[in-house]
């Protein structure tokens, strides 16, 4: 049948009213039965042109070799209806992107007469998308790839590398006293240098080869198609040549180095996260050599590493004698300046592991079996302040723990954190679940989870670290997500890059389309801070309002807050 789109009539009407939609029917066998106004538009065929004809016509030649028409019916036929985003073609052959409803249509014997496809044009929306995992892939500072992209990267290339039976080599570079130059002559200068940096480390390597950005002063340098491993050592000493001239920049001269380590695919591991620490265990070496080098990963070197296993009685030890502590940094409302939350951050006095990063103890704590333990405690140790505050007339506040791959693989998780809820007298919405990207990238997401469990207890789950890797938006798509934090290094160079400023905007409004709540971490400026207020990110964490502080300190920072406020309020009441 055919619509006379000059007829009156209610349809007719609604047809010329979707001009930004194509509005599609198709028989049973294919055929394009009514055409209208808004297809016309969008496809630039005329209903003349078009009924009667195959719809496939629109389909590119790719899609139509795939079959898409085929797969989008069955799964109409199956699910009620079809929906994806799909590359069409218009009448001139040029190619646009489309999103795409397909719906069967039935008499009212219920019989198959055909189907109704909806289309409007999605090439915007398609190019932001892409955009959107460049920006993903890619350090913001230097252009270089990113921690996401290199993981990626040596997957790929490992896979590589052994069908070819050749090798990959991986180098950790480390610059030298760029903390000096950071102390003394300020960020700005400090992140024009690691521009300078990733520049002439990419032109000593081939186009082939791959350069990333780990964050700070941490570079990696994958060398595929490989058949010789000195060939690394080569590379290496000229990329310490080449970190050792001085960088001009405005009237310094600035003097730096470079320290790298360097790991084999396959000779020394076939496992890439492995091959990423074997690199850093050779880096440690050069630099107590006294830096300036290169070395490659050898047995002797992993032993001193393995000296963790060491470790591992002592991070018992803590644990027994209660040397983990708790500190807290505030989380505060953009809109009217109070504490809407709290995060819990470990801190360890076991005079061994002192020195030991924050990550390191997390990650020797899986390592040994004991990060349930310590999980355990972390939560019933930060319930227990949120309830000491609440006890001492502090307003409510969110208490943000955070989580890793070990604790939500406990299967007796859920009963763990009921069983400290009860005992500290706290409520399921009380607290929040922090897991970075990383850890839902290995703690995998199979169809029934503990996240959906926690949810359904009321516990919110915000992802830290976003922006940083791994597939963010199609776990923001998949997940229970309220809430997402804003990277501090997408944070520490607005507003004073350009390009810092658009990942930060983007990430911000992505959450607010997909009403989701967003926290800004790493403030330590007012710019900073008056830039992300001016973004409507709702919420900001950083040193520019409170450093962590220990229990005792931060309760004095709160009941100061709380002093403050109820003057405020009284000398109002006073003015009225």
């Amino acid at each position: 049948m055919r619509l006379d789109p000059d007829s009156p009539g209610l349809l007719s009407a609604l047809l010329h009213s979707m001009a930004d939609y194509g509005v599609i029917l198709i028989d049973p066998d294919g055929a394009v039965r009514l055409w209208s106004v808004g297809a016309e538009r969008l496809f630039q065929y005329s209903d003349d042109e078009m009924v009667g004809q195959p719809v496939l016509r629109l389909f590119s030649e790719v899609d139509r070799e795939a079959g898409a028409l085929d797969a989008a019916v069955h799964e109409a036929l199956q699910e009620g209806r079809a929906w994806d985003i799909r590359c069409m073609v218009r009448r001139d052959g040029t190619h646009f992107w489309a999103e795409c409803l397909l719906s069967p249509v039935r008499d009212a014997r219920g019989r198959l007469a055909g189907f109704l496809k909806v289309a409007r044009d999605a090439t915007a929306r398609k190019r932001d998308e892409e955009k959107m995992m460049l920006l993903a892939r890619m350090d913001p500072l230097t252009g270089l790839a990113n921690r996401t992209a290199l993981d990626e990267k040596l997957v790929n290339a490992a896979q590589s590398a052994a069908r070819s039976r050749r090798m990959m080599v991986v180098h950790m570079i480390d610059l030298d006293h760029f903390k000096a130059v950071n102390d003394r002559y300020g960020h700005a200068m400090g992140d024009e240098l690691l521009r300078r940096v990733a520049s002439r480390i990419t032109q000593v390597v081939r186009s082939s080869d791959f350069v990333a950005r780990l964050g700070g002063d941490e570079f990696v340098l994958v060398q595929t198609d490989v058949d010789d491993p000195t060939v690394g050592g080569r590379v290496a000493a000229q990329i310490v040549d080449a970190l050792a001239r001085p960088f001009r920049i405005e009237r310094a001269e600035l003097h730096i180095g470079a320290s790298i380590g360097i790991s084999v695919f396959p000779r020394d591991s076939v496992d890439t996260k492995q091959l990423l620490r074997m690199a850093d265990v050779a880096l440690y070496k050069v630099k107590s050599d006294g830096r300036g080098g290169y070395h490659y990963f050898t047995e002797d070197m992993d032993r001193i590493a393995h000296r963790l296993g060491t470790d591992r009685a002592m991070l018992r030890e803590a644990l027994d004698r209660n040397a983990f502590t708790l500190h807290y940094q505030p989380q505060i409302d953009t809109r009217d300046g109070h504490v809407v939350g709290m995060e819990a951050l470990l801190r360890c006095e076991h005079p061994a592991l002192a020195g030991y990063p924050v990550q390191e103890l997390i990650a020797l704590a899986e390592g040994s079996g004991l990060i349930r333990d310590l999980g355990v405690w972390c939560l019933g140790e930060a319930c227990r302040q949120a309830r000491a505050w609440r006890e001492a007339g502090i307003p409510p506040l969110r208490m943000c723990v955070n989580f890793c791959a070990g604790e939500l693989n406990d299967p007796h998780l859920l009963e763990r954190v009921a069983e400290v809820l009860e005992n500290t007298g706290l409520a399921s919405g009380d607290i929040e679940i922090e897991i970075t990207e990383q850890q839902l990238v290995d703690y995998g997401r199979p169809g029934y989870t503990v996240l959906d469990d926690l949810r359904a207890m009321g516990a919110s789950l915000a992802i830290d670290d976003f922006g940083t890797g791994y597939s963010s938006l199609g776990y923001l798509a998949k997940l229970p997500v309220d809430r997402i934090k804003l990277d501090r290094s997408f944070v520490e160079r607005v507003p004073n890059d350009a390009l810092s400023c658009t990942v930060a905007l983007a990430i911000v409004n992505l959450a607010h389309t997909l009403d989701l709540g967003i926290v800004a971490e790493g403030v330590e400026t007012a710019e900073q801070s008056r830039f992300l207020d001016e973004t409507n990110c709702e919420a900001q964490q950083g040193y520019f309002f409170s450093r962590p502080l220990d229990r005792y300190a931060m309760t004095d920072w709160l009941l100061g807050r709380c002093e403050t406020r109820d003057k405020v309020i009284a000398r109002e009441a006073l003015r009225h």
